[in-house]
């Protein structure tokens, strides 16, 4: 098994690819549409309640194309505990546990095995941070750092590390409602913030994340993923 500390190469992805709200509904289903130049993706979650915290669904098909699976196990913080990843089109299956102070990454790339240990510390390990950083977007604090595994470009299966910043509240139309939210950027820690940086916008009244807006790979269209419906408890 190979070793490895948190490092900050960048990798570009919007995050899809890659919940302390304490009153989140039971079970909630979300819906995100992403267009990249001519590219449309539509991200399907499914949110429910398991303990330690939530379990998290999430189903990306691009038009024309296959799908990638993603499920997530979170702590009541957001703060991913378990992740698996499936790729069929990429033959990427892998799994992923937080062990201690370390998360323990395996699984088949093709035909190559993975089998990757990261070293963390007390850093929050957050592999969805479109949700994982809502409670944040609600929070008084100004500055947030976490990890996050890769999964294309150059951060492919390697640990990197995020900064977020708060840039303040606007009012965004989202389905064709006026919104007051909270918009924060996310970008890759120290010097590497040049090379990629993302906008999340997220709901003030209850940190529903909306929006995000960014390149997913350099060189690329400006990725726009926006809420298109919401169905649940926690529904507007």
């Amino acid at each position: 098994m190979k070793i490895a500390s948190v490092s900050i190469i960048p990798y570009l992805c919007c995050g899809w690819l890659l919940l302390a709200l304490p009153f989140l509904a039971y079970g909630e289903s979300l819906t995100y549409r992403e267009v990249e130049g001519a590219s449309i993706v539509t991200h399907i979650l499914a949110v429910t309640t398991a303990t330690p915290g939530y379990r998290v669904e999430l189903a990306s098909s691009r038009a024309g194309g296959g799908t990638v699976r993603q499920t997530f196990l979170t702590a009541a913080d957001r703060s991913t505990l378990s992740w698996t990843f499936s790729d069929p089109e990429r033959q990427m299956e892998w799994s992923a546990e937080l062990r201690a102070d370390a998360v323990i990454l395996s699984g088949l790339t093709g035909s190559r095995k993975v089998d990757k240990k990261f070293k963390v510390g007390d850093l929050p390990w957050n592999q969805l941070f479109q949700m994982g950083l809502e409670p944040f977007a609600i929070s008084a604090s100004r500055g947030l750092k976490f990890c996050s595994i890769g999964t294309q470009g150059p951060g492919e299966m390697k640990m990197g590390k995020f900064t977020v910043s708060r840039q303040g509240g606007e009012k965004i139309k989202s389905r064709g409602k006026e919104i007051a939210a909270m918009r924060l950027r996310v970008s890759l820690s120290g010097l590497l913030s040049i090379f990629w940086h993302g906008d999340y916008w997220y709901r003030q009244s209850d940190g529903r994340f909306l929006r995000f807006r960014g390149k997913n790979r350099p060189g690329g269209p400006v990725a726009v993923s926006e809420l298109v419906e919401e169905q649940g408890d926690g529904a507007e």
